[in-house]
Order: structure tokens, then sequence, then C-alpha cells
């Protein structure tokens, strides 16, 4: 079997940029019929939700192949033979166990981490790192970026929220360590210049800017560094980890200045600020997309809101705020129109994944979507039986067109744990899991 014509990692260049290609034809090994295709990468995605769902209009009738929808996940019928409705996860370590209030809260810190969020106002925040990290360190490597972290709401770093939690926990789903937050982008041209690199005088002056900064981090570096002698051992932990995001950050930034753009049609490029939420949310999802399709990463997040939002769905003819109408009786209706709508979005990103070609199928053949929450239904702040839906096939591990209906209680960690081990790496338990998942697979 001969070598491929040309690298996967073949960039089309001039005029000082790199357009980054999706997988061709010409990538792949040149050689006999029988020889095994070269598979496309796996690209991963945890896309968030909050204040659970009306679970009456949500529930599936049935399981296995014969299942039918109900009225909440009815859009998804479309893509039916690429996603999985998953039925009885549940996330324990979002419930009280003796922290008192604050389901809100517990629930976004706890949704891809599995771990009991530390009750705090304060900075002594404390919870654990989330999957898509783990899965970042193994493969983030091989992309420009290791991961991307978007958002719609802003990120609040300080103040208490939800019964004495920091709000830093209704405000970030993916963390790199205990006590660091991976931080969510909320401006979709920020993330396509993060993603893509930033042309032209704009790009330079990006790069100006970007020096300055460096200057000051390693000052701020080596002032902490001679600080270290004089803490303690708690201290100087906390010192470590702000180190290490320093550095962190100091990657990206050298990263952006050295790397050339990638050249993807200036059309592409979004607005500074999305002239309404509906194309807010739908660019975030392009972005994705875009971002797969020229591998320039392939762990992302997502969070359409941040939890307990109180966001207003006048598209819809809402005019209640969403956590209120679920502290309302009586708002069924209404909140089941935010449902659906958040479904209908899921299921238009999953058929644009389904119409991009890539090597012998398509791009959603080659990913996995996890659309999720850490509660259950709203109204009663539960966290059991979590609605759930797995979209695209993970390179034909995952079969689609099915409810599974799982035991009682099912940690949502032993989906994360078979998740990982999709991605490669040699992982038999995370957060609560009690093992994996196998269920999601194809017998």
């Amino acid at each position: 079997m001969r070598q491929p014509l040309i690298s996967r990692r073949t960039f089309l260049r001039g005029s000082g940029v790199a357009l980054g290609l999706p997988l061709l034809e010409c990538m792949l090994p040149v050689g006999f019929a029988a020889d095994p295709p070269v598979k496309p990468p796996l690209r991963l995605a945890w896309i968030y939700f909050p204040n659970g769902m009306v679970r009456e209009f949500w529930t599936p009738q049935g399981s296995g192949r014969g299942f039918q929808f109900n009225k909440t996940n009815a859009p998804l019928a479309a893509v039916r033979e690429h996603v999985t409705l998953i039925t009885n996860l549940a996330h324990d370590k979002a419930r009280p166990n003796g922290d008192g209030p604050g389901d809100h809260a517990r629930e976004g810190a706890t949704y891809l981490t599995g771990v009991q969020a530390k009750k705090t106002g304060g900075k002594d925040i404390y919870l654990g790192i989330s999957i898509d990290q783990v899965i970042a360190r193994h493969v983030g490597r091989e992309t420009r970026l290791p991961s991307l972290e978007l958002g719609t709401e802003p990120s609040r770093r300080e103040g208490r929220c939800d019964s004495g939690y920091s709000c830093i926990y209704l405000s970030n789903i993916s963390w790199r360590s205990p006590t660091q937050p991976s931080g969510v982008e909320i401006s979709p041209r920020r993330a396509f210049d993060r993603l893509f690199g930033i042309p032209g005088e704009e790009g330079r002056r990006f790069q100006e800017r970007a020096a300055d900064r460096q200057s000051v981090l390693d000052f701020v570096a080596e002032d902490a560094n001679r600080l270290r002698r004089q803490l303690g051992a708690n201290d100087r932990r906390k010192l470590a980890e702000y180190l290490e995001s320093v550095r962190a950050l100091e990657k990206q930034i050298a990263q952006m200045t050295s790397l050339p753009p990638v050249a993807v049609a200036a059309d592409r490029r979004p607005e500074a600020e999305p002239p309404d939420f509906v194309s807010h949310i739908r660019l975030m999802y392009d972005l994705i997309l875009l971002a797969w399709q020229t591998d320039v990463t392939r762990v992302v997040t997502y969070m359409l809101a941040n939890s307990q939002t109180n966001r207003v769905y006048s598209n819809l003819g809402v005019k209640s705020g969403h956590h209120q109408l679920t502290h309302s009786t009586g708002q069924e209706a209404e909140i089941q129109k935010i449902d659906q709508f958040q479904i209908e979005e899921l299921a238009r990103f999953i058929a644009k994944l389904r119409d991009t070609p890539e090597g012998t199928g398509s791009l959603l053949d080659h990913c996995l979507i996890t659309f999720g929450s850490g509660l259950g239904d709203g109204r009663t702040h539960d966290h059991h039986d979590i609605p759930v839906v797995v979209a695209g096939h993970a390179g034909g591990a995952v079969p689609g067109g099915r409810c599974i209906a799982l035991n009682a209680e099912t940690p949502m960690c032993n989906l994360f744990v078979t998740t990982a081990q999709l991605a490669g790496l040699k992982l038999d338990r995370f957060g609560d899991s009690t093992g994996p998942l196998p269920e999601l697979l194809a017998s």
C-alpha cells in the first residue's frame, strides 16, 4: 500500500495565509480495494441546556428502535437515524447531599465533572476536572486548539449566586482543574478569530497587543514565583494552579501569533454582536461545524445558556423569564415552547453535519455529540432521568435510531467513560461512574 498523495495536514498557502482542508480522498493511502480505509478523526461536543425540561412532554414512548418521540423531542424525527435518546441517567453529585439549596449551581458544575461542588461564595472554589478537558489533554495536541468552550451569556467570576454558591459554578461547565474553569467565549467574532486567526491589518494589531500582554504575563509569573517561598501549602497549591493557567494562556497567545490565519471565506467571519438571540445560537453551532470541518479542534463544549438563566424567549412569544417560569404553577406550556426550541436548533445542527461530506460519509458519521444537563425537570429541581440526546455515529461505533432505557439512577458519568474510551483513552472510571455504558455501542 502506497502513501497518500498528499498529507492530511496539507494547507493551501498564499499571501501569508493557509487554508485548512477537509478530508479528501487523495489524503487516504493508495492501495488495493481490500485495504482498510483510514477513518477521519473523532470529534466530540457536549451541549448544555439549563433548567431541565418538562418531563411529561419529553419522555419518549417505548424503547429500542421502535420508540416514539414525544412533543418536545419530535423535531429530532427528521434526523432519527442519527440520534440516540437515553433515559434514566442521573447526576447524584448535583443533589444536595447535605449541602442544602443550590440545585442550579450544582447542576451546571456537575454536568461534565461528576463531582460535588464545594459550597462557597468566595474564591475558594473547588470542583474537579471535566471530561472534555480529560479528553482534550489526550487528543488536543493534534489540532490547532486543544478544545473550544462556547456560550451565549456572560460568565460571572465573582459574587454569590443560587443559595450561597459562587457564581462561577453557574457559568462554566468545562474545568481544567478543580479550581480553574476553562472560561466561555460568547462572542462569535472572537471565537472565529481564536479558531482561524485574524488576517490583515487587524491581525497585525492583535499581534502587537498580544506581545504586550505576553510581557505582562511574564512579569506576573516571575513575581508569583518569588512569593512561593512565603506561602503555606494550600496557597502554594493555588499559586501553582494559577501559574499553570498563566502558562496555558501564554501558549495560546504564542500559538495565535505564530500560526498563519486559516483562510476561510471572508463572509464566514461573524459580526462581533449577533443581531438577535436565535442568530447567536446558530452562529455558534455553525462555528463548531466549521472548526470540525477544517480540523482546527476536535473537542467542544457549548452552553446554550448559564445555569439558572432567566432569559426571556420573546422570539417564542414567551413573556416571562425561563427560571421564573419553572417556579410558577401552570406554566408547563410556556416552558415546553423553550424546550422544543432548543431541540429544533439541535436538530438543525445535526442535519447540517449530516449534509457535510467527509471521506466516504458525512461529518456526522465521525462525531459524537452529547446534549444534556445536570437537571431533570426544573419545576421539581430533581437530578434523575435527565433528558439526554446523543447524536452522531463515532466512526460507526454508535448506531443511532434508538431509545435506550437504562436502569434507574445510572450515573451520567458512565456515558462519559464510554465517550473517553471511544476517543482512545484507557479510562475505566470518571466522577461518580460505575463503569462504561456498553448499551450505547453497536452490538
